[in-house]
Formats: structure tokens, C-alpha cells, sequence
């Protein structure tokens, strides 16, 4: 009875979160229908300063817990870490409920390891769930669960510190989104066509096409939907060798997957460079909205693995445009070097 009891568990959280994102995307509330504040698809935990990665980022871009000047607050936590902060949650402040994979080792007998927690149950697999005739050491037997959490943003609490913006120099958010594209195209070879009035990646041609510049509505559109493009190119063996997204016909749930990851990644990298998404590039995208009800529906575990797959692939773009970035720091070096050379 424990057993189905886990694993009723475990289907109702990861139902939970789907029904959420669900509720969203037909309210279009989600973090990639809607402009949102910069700091909102950019949450941190108040105690530790790490960032919340996958569906955790999409469930608290979801909450929008503003201050007077319409600014988010980024940083979440416990109740259990803001009271060991000396910080103290609101009376009647409602959690954001959020979610963590964690690795459970299981006793010879085949019981959890630890004690209980809300929202348990196997979300992976068990690592070692083939036969082994008992021989293998029952610490080494592990399984995957999902456990549930609920954080509480700053505005809810009482007694944390005022929120204080990291000292960065000023840089055009435009700029940054160019370098993102410049970096896929110069240190991978992508290619990037304008013209035309349909924007496209091709895999057999590696190839990103877009409608001119001036047809967007606006510079900040044309970014949103080069980045959106530019992070299926990701797919290529060139890149991230993601090949299982190939050759799927429009409309299969494995396109309207890869979609939704491109989406996903677009919004990360446009709260990453400050490039605001409008209305216009919104609408763009709201052919595919039925397409991603329908699989998350059918499938709650494919947003946690398109929200998981988008971080990686925003992070393999920033990571190109940090890289050149870098480079271009010691571009004049390298210049003048050379000319000396040719002496």
C-alpha cells in the first residue's frame, strides 16, 4: 500500500505542476506570453544566492510578488531559512509551492532511506531497479524522487534586507542580445539569412532565416525571435547534438516539445540580456499555445524536461557569447601582436 501510496504521490505533484503551467498558458500568464519585470524569470534563494533552475524558475516567474515600483523582488526561501535568518514570514502570506529532484538511497528491503516528505515519490526510475540477485550492496541502491517544497518571496516577509542591485556597468540590452546571435554564428558557424516573411531553422542547411530587421515591430521583437531561432540551431551536431528534435513533422508531440524548449530558452536569454519580449512576438507564437496544452496534458513530465532542456540550451548560448566576449577584451592585443609578426 506504501508503494501505490508514493506513487499516487508522485503523479498528483508532477499534475500539480503541469496544471499550473496549464492554467497559465491559457490565462497567458506564463514567463513567455507576457513582458515581465527583468529580475522575474531570475529567481535566487534568499540564503544562499543560488540561482532556481527548470520548472522552479517558471513556477516563480509565475508568482510576481511586485514592490510599489512595479519591481520583482528575485530572492525566495523557506519558512524554516527565513526564520533561521531572523526573518519573519507575514500572517497569512501564501507559499509558492516548488518542487526537487533528489536522489534517495533504499534499504536492502527495498524502504526509503530518511524520513517521509510531502510531495515524495520516484520521478526517474530506480538506478538499479533490474535484478541483481541481491548481490549488490543495498547502499548503492537509489532511486530518483520528486519532493515538494514552498518558498516564500521577500515582499512576504518582515525583516530582510532591502534588495540592492549588483553593481554592473551599463550596457545596452540590444547589444548583448546581438552578441548572443554574433557568437553562435562566429564560433560555431551558424548561418543567419534575412529575408522573406517567415523566421525558420534549418537543420540540413544549418541555417537561421528571418524577415528583415525593419519588418518587426520592434528591435527588441527581432532579438526575441532571432534568440527563439537560434536556440533550436542548438539541435546541430555542431552544437548540442540534440537529434532526437530532427525530422519531427509539425504538430508532432516531439515538435511541439522542441517549441516549447525553444520558447522557454528565448524568454530565459531575453530576462538574461535585458531585451524585453512584446506583444508582437507574443503573438507570433500563440499558433503553437493548444499544441503545448495538449502535450503537457498528456504528458506532465515534458515540462519539466522542455524546462530543463531550455536551461541547458540557454546556458550553451550565453556561455559562446561569454567566450567571445572575453576574447574581445584582448582583441586590440591580439591585433597589435599580429601587425608586429607582419613586420
Amino acid at each position: 500500500m506504501k508503494k501505490n501510496e508514493d506513487a499516487q504521490t508522485r503523479v498528483d505533484l508532477k499534475s500539480e505542476v503541469a496544471l499550473t503551467l496549464i492554467a497559465a498558458m491559457e490565462n497567458g500568464q506564463t514567463p513567455w506570453q507576457k513582458p515581465w519585470a527583468a529580475q522575474s524569470l531570475r529567481p535566487v534563494n534568499a540564503t544562499t544566492g543560488n540561482a532556481y533552475r527548470g520548472v522552479n524558475r517558471l513556477l516563480l516567474a509565475l508568482s510576481g510578488k511586485l514592490d510599489p515600483e512595479g519591481r520583482a523582488d528575485p530572492r525566495f526561501a523557506t519558512y524554516q531559512q527565513a526564520q533561521a535568518n531572523g526573518w519573519q514570514v507575514r500572517r497569512g502570506e501564501k507559499g509558492i509551492p516548488i518542487v526537487k529532484v533528489v536522489e534517495v538511497a533504499r534499504g536492502g528491503d527495498g524502504s526509503q532511506a530518511g524520513g517521509a516528505s510531502s510531495g515524495r515519490g520516484a520521478s526517474a526510475g530506480s538506478a538499479a531497479s533490474g535484478g541483481s540477485g541481491g548481490s549488490e550492496p543495498a547502499q548503492e541502491r537509489k532511486t530518483f524522487a520528486l519532493r515538494r517544497y514552498v518558498v516564500f518571496n521577500a515582499q512576504q516577509m518582515d525583516g530582510v534586507p532591502e534588495l540592492t542591485a549588483p553593481a554592473e556597468k551599463p550596457f545596452d540590452p540590444v547589444s548583448r542580445a546581438e552578441a548572443v546571435i554574433q557568437a553562435l554564428k562566429e564560433k560555431t558557424g551558424l548561418l543567419v539569412v534575412h529575408g522573406g516573411n517567415q523566421a525558420s531553422y534549418s537543420p540540413s542547411l544549418d541555417e537561421v532565416r528571418l524577415p528583415t530587421k525593419k519588418s518587426f515591430a520592434s528591435v527588441y521583437d527581432y532579438y526575441a525571435t532571432a534568440m527563439h531561432e537560434g536556440a533550436h540551431s542548438t539541435l546541430h551536431k555542431k552544437r548540442m547534438d540534440r537529434q532526437e528534435a530532427i525530422a519531427k513533422r509539425w504538430g508532432d508531440q516531439a515538435y511541439a516539445v522542441e517549441e516549447l524548449r525553444a520558447e522557454i530558452c528565448s524568454a530565459i536569454l531575453a530576462a538574461e540580456t535585458g531585451v524585453p519580449m512584446g506583444q508582437a512576438h507574443i503573438d507570433n507564437h500563440a499558433a503553437y499555445l493548444q499544441h503545448w496544452i495538449k502535450v503537457v496534458a498528456a504528458d506532465p513530465m515534458a515540462i519539466f524536461s522542455a524546462a530543463k532542456d531550455a536551461e541547458l540550451m540557454a546556458d550553451y548560448m550565453l556561455g559562446l557569447e561569454k567566450q567571445m566576449s572575453a576574447l574581445d577584451t584582448h582583441k586590440e592585443w591580439i591585433q597589435d601582436y599580429d601587425h608586429a609578426l607582419e613586420k
